[in-house]
């Protein structure tokens, strides 16, 4: 079931916890709300369970408005971050709670096969305090699941899991979604748990949606510093347009519309698409902040000259620097380098690694350009850090 909100927000005294919103959640789909603590997630996914009366705006489930019906008058249920089991229940009571207090009398097979559903079916007989932290994740699902909802909701319901754990249970999240069919909106602060399991994100802060798309997209085609940081990592160099702009593709490019920045620091020129800067309009001198995501860059041993060496593709970005730390991740390496413009992080794959690749090691950093994208640079570089 579609879920819209129009012009939803939610005050609390002189706070106002969520500012006045637009959403569409369309059917069937997984959907996040991601963001720090205090952005106005939680107090959102309430409003759409009832739990929380909008201060202004409209919820609608499909056609209906459900702005003011009271919460067990909803077709939504929801699933928070304790799991609320009946500890003197075994797994199939606490499964058929809902059902018995609807006066449903024969609920055996129901149970069965939403037990079936979260992989629980021979632990039927359990308490909750025999079962793992997932185990009893899976039985609070099964249970919101069993009166059959057009909507789950689901409030950071992996937060006290391990982290192992915890990514087991968001493919299986993921997995029990895709089998209901039902629409999922998902409260989480772990940027992870968004990207895995998502078809869609709204990125929220200060009780305003920043950002909204696939996963994907946002990672990629951030919209703005507090994204660009929020979600991952991002290396932002501060830089200016160059006036010869052009329309030459750089690698990988795409539409072939290139724009032409040099470093302000420096003076070292970069290229991006233009399709992937959100700061529009600026005439040349204007400055924006040229990101690229630590994973794209590769990393190349020079003299202290700064030679490039022969097996740097040409047509790349390229800065030189110097490695002022390297750590081991397993799958990867962390390296902090230090250029004359900024420092800059890079991560790469744990194959082959150049073992002269150390601190104090002097390096030119190169990237396809098709990696690059530019932000409006009166931002705030380091927003979303913080909130991290």
């Amino acid at each position: 079931m579609t879920i819209t909100l129009s012009g939803i927000s939610k005050t609390f005294g002189d706070v106002t916890a969520v500012q006045p919103l637009d959403l569409t959640v369309p059917e069937g789909t997984f959907f996040a709300l991601l963001g720090a603590s205090g952005c106005g997630k939680t107090t959102t996914l309430r409003m759409i369970a009832g739990l929380e009366e909008p201060t202004s705006g409209s919820i609608l489930l499909g056609d209906e408005d459900i702005t003011h019906l009271p919460p067990h008058k909803r077709p939504v249920n929801t699933v928070f971050q304790n799991y609320a089991l009946f500890p003197h229940l075994d797994v199939a009571e606490n499964v058929a709670f809902g059902l018995r207090r609807r006066g449903v009398k024969s609920v055996r097979k129901q149970v069965a096969e939403m037990l079936d559903l979260v992989q629980l079916g021979d632990m039927a007989r359990r308490r909750p305090r025999q079962l793992s932290g997932g185990q009893q994740q899976r039985v609070a699902l099964a249970r919101a699941l069993i009166n059959r909802p057009q909507v789950l909701l689901l409030d950071e319901p992996l937060g006290a899991l391990d982290l192992k754990l915890r990514r087991q249970m968001q493919l299986e999240l993921k997995r029990i979604q895709t089998e209901v069919g039902i629409t999922f909106v998902h409260v989480t602060h772990d940027q992870e748990e968004a990207m895995t399991m998502a078809d869609g994100v709204a990125v929220m802060h200060g009780g305003r949606v920043v950002q909204l798309g696939p996963p994907a997209d946002l990672y990629e085609n951030p919209r703005s510093t507090f994204v660009a940081n929020f979600l991952g990592t991002s290396n932002l160099i501060e830089a200016e347009l160059l006036s010869d702009a052009g329309n030459a593709s750089p690698d990988g490019a795409g539409d072939g519309t290139e724009m032409r920045v040099k470093v302000v620091e420096t003076g070292d020129p970069l290229r991006l698409p233009a399709a992937r800067c959100s700061a529009e309009g600026l005439p040349p001198g204007g400055r924006v902040l040229v990101g690229v995501r630590p994973e794209k860059i590769s990393l190349a041993c020079t003299d202290e000259a700064g030679t490039v060496p022969p097996e740097v593709p040409d047509g790349r970005n390229r800065l030189t620097g110097r490695i002022r730390e390297a750590g081991y991740l397993g799958v990867s390496w962390q390296y902090l380098v230090e250029t004359p413009a900024c420092e800059l992080t890079v991560y790469e794959q744990n194959v082959e690694r150049d073992s002269r690749l150390a601190p104090g090691a002097h390096v030119v950093l190169h990237w396809r350009p098709a990696h690059t994208f530019a932000l409006d640079a009166d931002q705030d570089a380091r927003a979303g850090e913080e909130a991290l």
